[in-house]
């Protein structure tokens, strides 16, 4: 991951209030039917399969069309030479819940994409961020990262004691 600097005037007390004083959507982590259709997620369901088909996990997710977002007016930070089309989402993890190793099953249609991750709060111990075989620890409220490559499998996993938020972000060239 390429650090591209502090966007920490983008985290706002409105946004980490609305963030923890709202549920946003319930996603289950074993999602087989949307691992399916080409060659690298049948992979992916297939090695998850073993361990998280019969597990319960889930986590809590914003976006665009959470019902939790409707009347919350989200303005995207202006991302370094990248005026192409986005999709944003937001990654509430609870203590205790986590998304397993995976990649993110709409790259396969994305032409060209970038991927972003944006930190919403400073890092705590327990808030764990792995991609490849590296982790991200120390960061600060604000920091933006380019991933090198958004196809690459991460994870993550809350054993702290506070929520952890992070926004995700993904440009392209073309719909998907």
């Amino acid at each position: 991951m390429i650090y591209l600097g502090n966007y920490r005037d983008f985290v706002t007390d409105n946004l980490l209030n609305h963030l923890s004083t709202h549920v946003g959507d319930t996603v289950p982590v074993w999602q087989p039917d949307r691992w399916s259709g080409h060659p690298m997620l049948d992979e992916a369901r297939e090695r998850a399969r073993i361990g998280y088909s019969d597990n319960k996990h889930y986590f809590q997710q914003f976006n665009e069309l959470s019902i939790d977002m409707k009347d919350f007016k989200l303005i995207l930070p202006k991302l370094p030479n990248d005026d192409r089309k986005v999709v944003w989402w937001i990654i509430k993890l609870l203590p205790g819940q986590m998304q397993s190793m995976h990649f993110d099953p709409h790259l396969v249609d994305c032409v060209n994409p970038r991927r972003y991750t944006l930190f919403l709060q400073d890092w705590e111990p327990g808030h764990i961020f792995v991609y490849d075989d590296k982790m991200i620890s120390n960061h600060k409220c604000g920091d933006l990262y380019e991933w090198v490559d958004p196809m690459c499998y991460h994870g993550v996993v809350n054993i702290g004691y506070n929520n952890r938020y992070s926004l995700q972000i993904t440009t392209f060239d073309t719909d998907y």
